[in-house]
């Protein structure tokens, strides 16, 4: 509503005016994005995942979108990164501790991106990125509270 726009698209245009890099996402529906150093747009549909709790996704989608700027990676990857990670997060309960880690990654990508799937040609780059070193492939962060009394 900041910026008095009907879609999310142009939601995007007119934030772009504003800031160098914008993603606008859209739930199940995916994500928008604009890098407007370079011109570049990015319209990344949703992934068909079974969600049982959104809490945290957009924050998941922040961290993962962060991370792979951080990386140097291209908007795409980035994006589609990001997509992936959100979208990851909304199959387990718990916020923070639904986010996936390298692990959970490369298993999604192993299963399913392996495919000849119009829709994960967008995600060929995990192949370049994903981590060798099985020290760095670690899933999702364990819940502390399991952890009361055993010390």
């Amino acid at each position: 509503r900041y910026t008095r726009q009907d879609t999310p698209e142009a939601a995007a245009v007119k934030l772009a005016e504003r800031v160098p890099v914008v993603a606008v996402t859209r739930g199940g529906n995916g994500v928008f994005a604009i890098d407007a150093s370079t011109g570049a747009t990015v319209d990344a549909a949703g992934l068909n995942m079974a969600a049982l709790d959104p809490t945290g996704a957009g924050d998941v989608f922040g961290a993962g979108f962060t991370f792979a700027t951080l990386a140097g990676w291209p908007l795409s990857d980035r994006v589609h990164f990001a997509n992936l990670c959100a979208a990851l997060s909304v199959q387990h309960f718990g916020g923070s501790l639904s986010a996936p880690g390298w692990h959970d990654i490369a298993s999604w990508w192993r299963h399913l991106g392996r495919r000849d799937a119009e829709e994960l040609k967008d995600y060929q780059f995990l192949n370049d990125v994903l981590p060798t070193d099985p020290a760095v492939m670690m899933r999702r962060a364990s819940a502390t509270i399991g952890l009361r009394g055993l010390s």
